[in-house]
């Protein structure tokens, strides 16, 4: 605990930390939604967010979408 709480640079950085844990919380919202949307129709969750080629982007989004 901080000597001050009122110090400015300490309130400086409780705000990034509360921005880095909301920014934690999204990314996994996000993640289990993504995979319960693909899960539910049977397909494996793509690979988007490791693979940052422009061309596998492009190329995924123009697969038409398979029937079943």
């Amino acid at each position: 605990m901080p000597n001050d709480p009122t110090d400015p640079t300490w309130q400086m950085h409780m705000q990034m930390l509360m921005k880095r844990t909301n920014l934690i919380h999204t990314r996994q919202v996000i993640d289990e939604a993504l995979f319960e949307y693909y899960s539910n129709k049977g397909q494996e969750v793509p690979n988007w967010k490791r693979n940052k080629d422009p061309q596998w982007w492009i190329d995924y989004l123009r697969e038409p979408e398979e029937e079943g």
